[in-house]
């Protein structure tokens, strides 16, 4: 049933992006994690992978994710708020200017993320794999 949702959710993104309907099939959802936590990110990669999804890429920082974001097609994100002190919020504004959906995965309460930011889901740490999983779908939902 998962794969018939993603499936459907892909092929609306895709014919937003002009992308003939053959493309669809082929094409896996492309998710980037950004967290600072090696380990943490690891786990989260094998949870989004699990689902169906393709982990593009897992940046540690704001420039390897702002990096990532120059040369990658990204059809959603999950940030952690607290990059070993610094704030992943230049890759939120990136990631909103080019419409691209996100999910805050943070142990940081909705006050501390930017009013511009707050209507975005947030993922409490710790989490449970099926929430990210559920936030990714509703995220990706929402692109069609």
């Amino acid at each position: 049933m998962q794969s018939r949702v993603i499936a459907t959710v892909l092929q609306k993104v895709c014919s937003m992006r002009g992308q003939a309907p053959s493309d669809v099939k082929s094409r896996t959802p492309c998710v980037l994690i950004v967290e600072d936590d090696a380990l943490l990110g690891m786990a989260i990669g094998m949870c989004v992978e699990g689902a169906g999804y393709e982990v593009v890429a897992l940046a540690r920082t704001v420039d390897a994710a702002l990096e990532t974001l120059s040369h990658e097609t990204i059809d959603a994100a999950l940030l952690d708020v607290n990059l070993q002190g610094e704030l992943v919020f230049p890759v939120a504004n990136a990631l909103a200017e080019r419409g691209v959906p996100f999910v805050f995965v943070t142990a940081h309460p909705p006050r501390d993320i930017p009013e511009r930011h707050r209507h975005r889901p947030i993922v409490p740490k710790p989490y449970y794999d099926a929430a990210i999983c559920a936030a990714l779908e509703s995220v990706l939902s929402l692109r069609s």
